[in-house]
């Protein structure tokens, strides 16, 4: 039996609860019950994950909800549903924040506007050209240095190497944020900053145009998001899907992730939430 917290093996049977097995793990000294739900969760494990599925494929929750009454015959609030994005995607985008993928070196880098608490946002992209991963994402008011630097240093401490290129249109502040973060007076160090690109050039930003429309469309069920709190942890389950869990037919039904060599063996959104929970386990004991 492995734990649930850590999934070591090192466990023991330690009595039961309401008819089931309960079990001590000699490792994390988490106790936990012998059924297949997640750490401190009553709904079964399939019925979220096939939930958390659903909706970031585009269905809104009200959808999800008369689908789980169709798949397994089970009510489930609304509310429910919600808290399970809200909850399992900042717990797997802790998780993938500490993997670092290997990128092909051409970025791009665009933005787009967002309804967020009655208002519109400025939502910032940033894709791998060759893998598709999308390397970061920023949420803001403005369109600003400060805002543009936020990204590219979000990028930089992702990635593995710096970039041999960066495609941005036209916007002022790209390029002395550009200065700021990868500026080098060394040839081998050089990263080059293509601005100004259009649909009639030879470079477009086409890649992250598509990108934002992938995102658009998950949006228009949901006619907007309620605060920039719920908001910010949305995109970052976004952005996990997107990278990790989302097969792209441009890859040939592979995953960005698979394709930069973040080989971590996650099939779908119950492997990513195991291993989010041991990390979690691991960094608290």
């Amino acid at each position: 039996m492995n734990c649930k917290y850590c999934q070591s093996t090192e466990t023991v049977k330690f009595g039961k609860s309401q008819g089931k097995q309960c079990y001590f793990c000699k490792t994390c000294k988490h106790k936990f019950v012998d059924n297949d739900n997640f750490v401190k969760m009553r709904t079964k494990s399939n019925v979220i994950v096939t939930s958390l599925d659903l909706y970031f494929e585009g269905l809104s929750t009200r959808k999800v909800q008369r689908q789980m009454a169709k798949i397994f015959e089970i009510k489930v609030s609304q509310v429910s549903i919600w808290k399970w994005v809200m909850k399992y995607s900042a717990l797997a985008k802790e998780f993938v924040d500490t993997l670092t993928p290997q990128l092909a070196g051409q970025w791009h880098i665009d933005e787009t506007m967002i309804k967020c608490d009655g208002d519109y946002k400025w939502f910032w992209e940033m894709i791998d050209n060759e893998t598709k991963f999308m390397v970061a994402t920023h949420l803001s008011g403005e369109r600003t240095i400060k805002e543009a630097l936020s990204i590219l240093n979000q990028a930089k401490e992702r990635a593995s190497e710096r970039p041999n290129k960066i495609m941005t249109d036209g916007l002022w502040a790209y390029e002395k944020a550009f200065k700021k973060t990868f500026y080098s007076r060394y040839k081998a160090d050089k990263v080059e900053l293509v601005r100004r690109v259009g649909i009639r050039t030879r470079e477009t930003n086409n890649v992250v145009e598509r990108l934002h429309g992938t995102l658009k469309d998950r949006l228009k069920p949901m006619r907007g998001l309620k605060s920039k709190e719920t908001a910010q942890t949305f995109l970052d389950g976004w952005f996990v899907f997107y990278n990790f869990l989302r097969p792209h037919q441009s890859l040939k039904g592979d995953t960005p992730a698979k394709i930069s060599g973040v080989n971590i063996e996650v099939e779908n959104w119950k492997f990513m939430i195991q291993k989010a929970t041991k990390l979690q386990t691991v960094n608290s004991v």
